[in-house]
């Protein structure tokens, strides 16, 4: 009898323990992988060594501090005035791991061109940074300033060289509205790049290059070149020196911004993992040290706040393209 009570005994203490462990409560689920879990690419749509090629390897820098030791992997791809790399960037999924630069000339080549793409093709995550546009020359150049710039322009109309990141794209276009409103003629001379374009100028084998930092910054500091005048609201910093254009008599603003772009399709979730990481990497104490020293104004909006602004700029765009008649889109 006894054999027999610790027999039951025994069944029943292993019984209440598989109870315990299988049966009497719910399975834990298995965490997810916390995002990201492998490097996230992001396609820059100019050459290496132009400013939105530059800004973004150096927020690479940071990028894996905040998300969890994982790269951010620049991809170059160039060409066709920024059209192919938005358009290779339109092929991605929307798992977070494929990603795109935005910035201002993809705008500028959605109303200049017929494309297939606009900015509803994607799904704004973060607006990181606004600098205004900067005309340089060869540190040797005769053009001391905008003035001497734009009397030898409309002395010798289509003569005088000024070169762009690209035929269509952004610094075209600010070239171009800048002749407009200055009433001067420049040839201008498309790259596939800020980088390639400064090349040139260092190189003069052109007179002029429409620049917005950090393109231009390391050589200008360098005395390699000369910033004839700022498109901007206010001085550089690091250029106090430097007028701006109205300071000059020509009250002519241009800026070009860059932010992140997601596939149309990544869930809202994941668009915000995008952003707080992104946002973190704006406030990194290192990567706003190098900010600084590339003269760029870091702007932050949210996805909401810089979805509206996408909007604001679209229309801007367009109505300044078709009111300069610009590019072959409204023609």
């Amino acid at each position: 009898m006894f054999t027999r009570l610790v027999v039951y005994a025994v069944i029943l203490s292993m019984t209440a323990f598989l109870a315990a462990g299988c049966g009497g409560q719910p399975a834990q689920k298995a965490e997810a992988p916390k995002y990201p879990t492998k490097a996230v690419e992001i396609i820059v749509s100019w050459e290496a060594g132009g400013a939105t090629d530059v800004l973004f390897r150096a927020l690479g820098n940071a990028f894996p501090r905040y998300a969890n030791n994982q790269q951010l992997i620049v991809k170059n791809v160039p060409g066709g005035g920024s059209a192919i790399g938005y358009m290779e960037a339109t092929k991605y999924k929307g798992d977070g791991y494929g990603i795109v630069a935005a910035a201002s000339p993809m705008v500028a080549k959605i109303h200049m061109s017929a494309v297939k793409f606009d900015v509803n093709t994607f799904a704004p995550v973060i607006l990181i940074a606004d600098n205004p546009c900067n005309i340089m020359v060869p540190a040797d150049s005769p053009f001391k300033d905008l003035q001497s710039f734009l009397a030898e322009a409309k002395k010798r109309p289509g003569e005088v060289t000024i070169g762009n990141g690209g035929s269509g794209g952004g610094t075209h276009l600010a070239a171009l509205a800048f002749e407009n409103f200055a009433g001067a003629k420049f040839r201008h001379v498309p790259f596939q790049g800020g980088g390639p374009s400064l090349t040139a100028v260092l190189g003069k084998h052109i007179d002029a290059v429409m620049v917005s930092a950090p393109e231009g910054i390391t050589q200008a500091q360098a005395g390699q070149l000369r910033i004839l005048g700022v498109l901007g609201e206010k001085r550089l910093e690091k250029f106090p020196n430097v007028p701006t254009a109205k300071e000059q008599g020509v009250d002519f603003k241009f800026t070009m911004w860059r932010g992140v772009l997601a596939p149309k399709d990544t869930p809202p979730e994941l668009v915000k993992q995008l952003h707080d990481i992104f946002r973190k990497c704006m406030d990194d104490a290192e990567f706003k040290a190098r900010a600084a020293e590339l003269s760029v104004d870091l702007k932050y909006l949210g996805v909401e706040d810089f979805g509206k602004f996408l909007q604001a700029e679209d229309k801007q765009y367009m109505e300044l393209i078709k009111k300069a008649k610009l590019g072959d889109r409204y023609k």
